[in-house]
Parts: C-alpha cells; sequence; structure tokens
C-alpha cells in the first residue's frame, strides 16, 4: 500500500513523503513534492537499485493489463494502486478498448486526491480511499459496484502492495478473501520483493544514516507463489519481474535473473 512513510499521528500534514509519490518521482510524474524528492534520495544513496525495480513493476503492470485484455477481461481491480499515471492500467486497457473499466485502491488520502483528479472526465475508471485490509467494504463500495460486475471476471492486479503487509496481517488469508468473492475466469496478478542481501544491506544502511527505513516485509520467491494457492499459474509461472512475458528486450533488460522482485499471474478456474 502507498501509505505514509511517517507516523499516522502526521497523515494530515502536506509534508510527509510516502511511497506512491516517492514512485511517481522515478517514473518522472508529477504528484510528488520536495519531501518525496528528499526521500528519494536517501532511498537510492544506500540503496540505487530500487529505481530500476520501480521502473521494471511498472512495465510488468502494461504487460500483465495487456495480457488480460486479450483474455477477454474489460474490469480491473488494482489494489494499492498508487498514482495512476505513466501508463497505469486505465491507460494501457483503455488504449486497448475504452469501454475498459478500472477501479483503483490506496490507503494514502493524499494519492487518492491525485488519483481523482487524474481521472477526472473518465466515466469508466474511479479512485477509491480504503484499506485493502477490508475487502468486504471495498467490494461493496459504490464506485466500485457502479464500475464492476462481479459475476463477470475481473482481473486483480497487487503489485507490490503485499511488501507492506506484515504476516501479522496474514496476506495469503487476504488475498483469498478478493479471490472468494470473484467468478470463475477472474485473474490475480501480483509482484513482489524477495529476500536480497544488496537489498538488506541497503536497509541497515539506511538505518543508521537516516533512521527508520520503510517498514516491509521480504518474502521468499517459494513463500510468494503460495498467495496463489487454489489458483491455476499461467505461463511462465512466478518468476522475476523482468522474465514475466517480456515483448522486448527492454523489458528484460540486463541480468534479469538477479532481480529479486518476483511476478506472476493465475486464474481462477
Amino acid at each position: 500500500m502507498a501509505s505514509p512513510i511517517e507516523a499516522p499521528g502526521v497523515r494530515g500534514a502536506t509534508s510527509y513523503p510516502s511511497m506512491a509519490r516517492i514512485n511517481d518521482h522515478w517514473l518522472e510524474g508529477s504528484c510528488h513534492g520536495q519531501a518525496d524528492r528528499e526521500y528519494a534520495d536517501q532511498i537510492v544513496v544506500c540503496a540505487p537499485h530500487i529505481p530500476y525495480l520501480v521502473r521494471a513493476s511498472r512495465q510488468l503492470v502494461g504487460r500483465m493489463v495487456r495480457y488480460l485484455i486479450d483474455q477477454g477481461v474489460r474490469q480491473f481491480l488494482d489494489l494499492g494502486s498508487g498514482i495512476p499515471a505513466d501508463r497505469h492500467v486505465h491507460e494501457v486497457a483503455q488504449e486497448a478498448d475504452p469501454g475498459a473499466r478500472v477501479v483503483y485502491v490506496d490507503l494514502d488520502p493524499r494519492v487518492a486526491a491525485d488519483g481523482r483528479r487524474l481521472l477526472e472526465g473518465n466515466d469508466h475508471a474511479a479512485f477509491i480511499e480504503a484499506d485493502i485490509r477490508d475487502p468486504d467494504a471495498i467490494l461493496s463500495h459504490p464506485d466500485l459496484t457502479r464500475l464492476i460486475d462481479l459475476d463477470q471476471p475481473v482481473g486483480v492486479l497487487i503489485i507490490e502492495t503485499l511488501l507492506y503487509l506484515p504476516d501479522t496481517d496474514d496476506p495469503a488469508g487476504l488475498v483469498a478473501s478478493y479471490l472468494d468473492k470473484l467468478p470463475s475466469g477472474s485473474y490475480l496478478g501480483m509482484s513482489h520483493c524477495g529476500e536480497d542481501e544488496q537489498l538488506r544491506k541497503g536497509l541497515s544502511i539506511f538505518s543508521r544514516m537516516f533512521g527508520t527505513p520503510p517498514p516491509v516485509t521480504l518474502r521468499e520467491r517459494e513463500e510468494f507463489q503460495t498467495f496463489f494457492h487454489g489458483l491455476e499459474l499461467v505461463d511462465p509461472g512466478v518468476v522475476q519481474v523482468t522474465l514475466w512475458n517480456p515483448l522486448t528486450e527492454d523489458d528484460m533488460g540486463r541480468n534479469p535473473e538477479l532481480a529479486h522482485m518476483y511476478a506472476g499471474m493465475a486464474r481462477k478456474n
């Protein structure tokens, strides 16, 4: 989720950084401020490969959306979406089919405000400010029910989001709670950062130089794959993010097998 990095008590402030707005900075968007840029620079000092993974993740979203369009899916739910700019779900889906419908969900009120502004005039897309840990509230939200028919297949995307959920939040159970309420033919696309010595070292350096780093829970590929339990994985299964159905050499980048971010998609039968 693109929740604020600072303590909850400052959520009404205008200067706290958030990972969604930091990602927007790395994606060369316009929905970020000085606090986000400064925090982003601190992260890069400690873990210079993170902006590359963010860009690779956005390219993954495009490939997953195009795959779903090819399977006939025209409804999309992006959980923990961040800011819907720079070729995000609705842009890719509606380029293929202007009637495709997209609902974004994020916890951060500033991100939600940016999202609603970016979606103004788009009758087939909406942005819900909500906690993804409350699936009943999200799936019954009027903006969702206005756009998405839960009796028809839905493409659910959870890109990087579970990284910010600790094990105590039961991420596997949360994923299942969404899919249980969706019809056969729905799809789930996800990505997650795995255990990585380079990233662990970067988090340690950040702690020594700048204070508490963004709270994340890294999970190995095998654990991440269990989140697809009960679903049919589509080819090529759970792989490094740049190896999930790359369309060009640019999608793959250099040494793609070294990326410790994994991605997969599965179908509900």
